[in-house]
């Protein structure tokens, strides 16, 4: 290979990973919504998946892929529901985080306290008297706000309206940290797999890789070659996506979104479910 077919790679393939799709999407979820160890190693996942498909297309699998109509169809419909199955899970994740955040910040029902005597409301007096009563409320005029403070305010804190706010908001975080492809409880290795599986299953990339090496790589490569083109490919990707989930971590850029967490799931799952369904629409298109 010639410095410019080296130059041409390497241009074009940082194009192909700088623009946004399921592998940038799902290391910032885990970036904002989880930790920087967890983003790194999502970033690692990732790189995993390209190193994959870089070593693929120099022993022309790829290719062999894109020949194979049957095999080809079978690989896109299967990461196209696999990316379904992420950005369902996504959104659930964030529309069950919106109802709990809704729940715990509804006041309770308020009314005016009644004279038991009449059909007066109370107003500064005591219990059972008019407005003019000389009760302790009456004599105490800051004490009666003070204490009615909180009902007027919404401050007061229901016991039985907190415990269900709580209880809601423990079965949604706990339906999100019990999935595999949820940002909650990332272990390391759940976040290796995570960026692993979301590269592989982004069947657009064997196409990319068949076009990009296709078009620069000649075909009677060395094999020092193919190790510079590899070692090449592979440093620069993870330059990349490890500064994508160094940035996405920054603490006050993360806690920005964390105090979002329901619209990031939210939008990931957008992002997931439109990338699916334009890869069994391109499926379907080809049967």
């Amino acid at each position: 290979m010639t410095s410019a077919q080296y130059a041409a790679l390497l241009g074009l393939w940082i194009a192909g990973i700088v623009v946004p799709g399921p592998d940038i999407f799902v290391i910032l979820r885990n970036a904002f919504l989880s930790s920087r160890p967890s983003a790194v190693f999502t970033a690692l996942g990732v790189m995993v998946g390209n190193f994959a498909w870089i070593a693929l297309s120099l022993m022309g699998v790829t290719v062999f892929i894109s020949d194979n109509h049957v095999l080809k169809l079978a690989v896109q419909i299967g990461g196209a529901l696999f990316l379904l199955r992420m950005g369902y899970g996504s959104l659930r994740s964030g529309l069950d985080g919106r109802a709990a955040r809704r729940s715990s910040t509804l006041g309770p029902v308020l009314h005016e306290p009644q004279d038991p005597g009449g059909a007066h409301p109370v107003q500064g007096g005591a219990p059972g008297r008019g407005p003019g009563g000389t009760g302790s409320a009456a004599q105490h005029p800051v004490a009666h706000d003070v204490a009615a403070e909180p009902a007027r305010t919404g401050l007061a804190t229901d016991p039985l309206r907190s415990d269900d706010a709580a209880v809601i908001a423990e079965l949604s975080a706990g339906s999100r940290r019990g999935r595999f492809l949820g940002p909650e409880g990332l272990t390391p290795w759940r976040a290796l797999a995570q960026g692993t599986v979301t590269n592989l299953a982004n069947a657009k990339a064997v196409v990319f890789f068949v076009a990009l090496f296709g078009s620069v790589v000649p075909a009677g490569i060395l094999w020092w070659e193919a190790l510079a083109v590899l070692g090449m490919m592979v440093a620069v990707g993870l330059a990349w996506f490890l500064a994508v989930a160094w940035a996405g971590s920054i603490p006050a850029l993360a806690r920005r979104f964390q105090a979002r967490t329901a619209e990031v799931e939210i939008v990931s799952g957008v992002v997931f479910a439109l990338v699916a369904v334009g890869l069994l629409v391109e499926a379907l298109l080809t049967i």
